[in-house]
């Protein structure tokens, strides 16, 4: 491996061979495909068996659809340990190799400091959907090698703070190597400055990945990467920044779009939001929408 010898000449490291399992990460690699699987079934199921789930039902999504969770929730208090654990041990799986729940993970992480019975049976929910779905990973294929960005948000959507949600996806050999799910932290005035304001963090996230797989050698970086997305209008304030009127009061670090797109590193491009693949990190989908976009991430069986 051309890669591997270049890091043992630099630095002082053993090749182990193909790595098999590391902190709760399984790799299958097919030498003849070249593709490389990863998942975490034992460290769900690990999950499932401390939080007593082993006989429940599976959940079919991980969140009910269209739900709306919030601080002011009039149900009972439960044990904050209790919740934490759960959400901590969740989240792992979340940023590990299960993008799929990271939008349900954002949300109930913000009622760690009051947490409620409908947020923690919303936690033990998004665990029966990972315990039906624990040989879902991402699989990577060798013959795909392009990056491209997928970025979504929804506007107004946090009930406490009407700030906005961003989600945004990178995709590299057919599957998802970054992603996040975050509240935004200013309230957007309209959905396409929701969408240009999420479009920060995934032109950030590109330009650095942009930048690291250039230095590995792996990854052409001539073409510019395509960043999807279903706002229209969005997409017109970075190719066509004269429209003063609809972006002045934007803070400035939100026009570094601008700037990326000027330098030809991204491609905007408009795809309807039943191709947006970031849709499942702004919000609960149901089941047939969900699976769609399962797949847009890489996730496989």
């Amino acid at each position: 491996n051309p890669s591997t010898r270049a890091l043992m000449q630099r630095f002082k490291m053993n090749d182990l061979g193909h790595i098999k399992y590391c902190l709760g990460i399984e790799f299958q690699q097919d030498p003849v495909t070249k593709s490389v699987f990863m998942s975490q079934k034992k460290y769900i199921n690990d999950i499932v068996r401390r939080f007593g789930l082993e006989e429940v039902y599976t959940a079919i999504t991980p969140l009910e659809p269209k739900i709306k969770l919030t601080v002011d929730d009039e149900s009972d208090r439960v044990d904050q340990v209790e919740y934490q654990s759960l959400v901590g041990s969740l989240m792992y799986a979340a940023v590990s190799t299960r993008p799929d729940i990271m939008y349900s993970m954002s949300v109930l992480s913000s009622f760690n400091q009051c947490p409620r019975v409908s947020h923690l049976n919303s936690a033990k929910r998004v665990l029966r959907y990972l315990k039906g779905t624990n040989d879902y990973g991402l699989s990577f294929e060798e013959n795909a090698k392009s990056l491209q960005g997928f970025i979504d948000s929804d506007w107004g959507s946090d009930v406490d703070s009407r700030r906005s949600r961003t989600g945004y996806v990178c995709i590299l050999a057919g599957a998802a190597v970054a992603w996040e799910s975050k509240r935004q932290k200013t309230v957007a005035l309209s959905s396409t400055e929701a969408e240009y304001m999420a479009m920060t963090e995934a032109v950030k996230e590109i330009v650095y990945l942009r930048q690291f797989l250039g230095e590995l050698n792996v990854f052409e970086c001539a073409e510019p990467t395509k960043l999807m997305c279903n706002n229209q209008g969005a997409g017109k304030l970075v190719k066509n920044p004269v429209f003063h009127s609809k972006s002045k009061h934007i803070q400035m670090k939100h026009h570094f779009v601008r700037k990326v797109y000027q330098r030809n590193e991204i491609e905007i491009e408009y795809v309807p939001t039943n191709h947006m693949t970031a849709d499942i990190l702004t919000k609960s989908l149901c089941s047939p929408a969900d699976k769609v976009h399962c797949f847009g991430l890489g996730l496989r069986k």
